[in-house]
């Protein structure tokens, strides 16, 4: 008998645990499909860029790149829909080669190239190449190469493997100061790397993390990527030599427009020293550059330019207002004479169907510093003007 009584209160421990287990099973299978529903079509940013990662996201074996978009994916993501090619862009179909009398743009970039929270019209790739189309100097496209998350080496390799079999005339990279980040390691997700609860769960305790200071707050860690010997400062700056080198050697035009970060662009910027050093480097490789901080301030609060009050991405607004800084720098520094060459008889896979050459000597300069930089045009519109209130 009282043999018996352990092996009773064993049973009874055993379903009391089975009990507690098929409970909290239970309960996190609830709280799964709440979180499904409440974050299908959310703006929280922490979310948002979590299932980006997983609907669009995929690993490949090369370092330099870790991940790239997969193709023909689409995804429902900060309140915009985000459509890839099968070329791994959130753009339309382009053919590899040009087609007769067009002037090709790559735009590399991360997220605030890619339009994080904009609908694709309202990034600056397709701004610019609206812009550039209207001016009435020939024909022109502006592939959106920008995936979320990528840094310059990234960038760079994503031209060098992907992009730059579209033969560009023009590359532009569009730097921005978290790009000397090391490079993320991309896994496949598994089971509990696609569970919402997991997302949440890690995305709350990251943030209670940094409210408690425990984590580095944004300002001390963006200047911390740029201390003397720092090694992804080393990474970005190899990575911008090895583009330099290969647009040159192609016969393809770079340019470099340098985005600073919008929380702070009205009166003194917080990275200006970091900047320089980028700057510094790209003068000494005689890379053009412009700097977008000139086009971007004197437009209100800082959070005029961002998506939503919590998330300092380039809403349409700062993407038409980069686009307008670009496309000024293009349309205003190149003599007409040469932009006949592009209605000519060359074909339009040659570097000469708009002289290359005669654009990059049009920029020879290092800074833009332009108090508005957006065309004319614009200006006289009724959208431009609600966009200066």
């Amino acid at each position: 008998m009282r043999a018996a009584q352990p092996r009773r209160r064993l049973r009874q421990a055993l379903l009391n645990c089975a009990l507690l287990a098929a409970t909290m099973l239970l309960l996190a299978g609830f709280l799964e499909v709440a979180l499904r529903l409440i974050f299908a079509r959310s703006l929280d940013f922490s979310m948002e860029m979590w299932k980006y990662a997983v609907s669009l996201k995929q690993p490949v074996p090369d370092p330099r790149l870790s991940f790239v978009h997969r193709p023909n994916s689409t995804a429902f993501l900060m309140g915009v829909q985000f459509s890839i090619n099968s070329m791994g862009l959130r753009d339309r179909e382009f053919p590899r080669e040009k087609p007769p009398g067009v002037y090709r743009i790559v735009w590399l970039g991360d997220s605030t190239t890619l339009g994080w929270g904009v609908p694709l019209s309202g990034t600056a790739p397709k701004i610019l190449e609206r812009e550039l189309n209207a001016a009435g100097h020939g024909r022109f496209e502006v592939l959106n190469a920008g995936v979320g998350n990528y840094n310059t080496v990234q960038e760079v390799e994503h031209y060098l493997t992907i992009d730059r079999s579209f033969h560009p005339d023009l590359v532009i990279l569009e730097y921005f100061i978290n790009d000397t980040e090391p490079v993320p390691r991309e896994r496949t997700a598994g089971l509990l790397g696609r569970s919402y609860l997991a997302a949440f769960a890690l995305s709350r305790f990251d943030g209670a993390l940094r409210v408690a200071g425990l984590r580095p707050r944004w300002r001390e860690y963006y200047a911390s990527l740029y201390r003397d010997g720092s090694p992804g400062l080393e990474a970005a700056k190899d990575a911008l030599g090895r583009l330099a080198a290969v647009t040159a050697q192609d016969g393809t035009g770079l340019l470099l427009a340098i985005l600073p970060e919008l929380h702070q662009i009205n009166g003194a910027y917080p990275f200006e020293k970091e900047q320089r050093k980028i700057e510094d480097y790209l003068a000494s490789r005689q890379i053009r550059t412009i700097d977008l901080l000139s086009c971007l301030r004197g437009h209100g609060p800082e959070t005029n330019l961002w998506i939503t009050p919590a998330d300092a991405h380039p809403n349409v607004k700062a993407n038409m207002l980069i686009a307008g800084c670009v496309s000024t720098a293009f349309l205003s520094r190149v003599d007409k004479k040469l932009t006949k060459s592009h209605t000519g008889g060359r074909r339009g896979n040659e570097r000469g169907a708009f002289n290359v050459d005669g654009f990059d000597e049009a920029l020879r300069y290092r800074r833009v510093a332009t108090p508005d930089l957006v065309p004319r045009p614009w200006r006289r519109g009724r959208r431009y003007q609600q966009l200066r209130q």
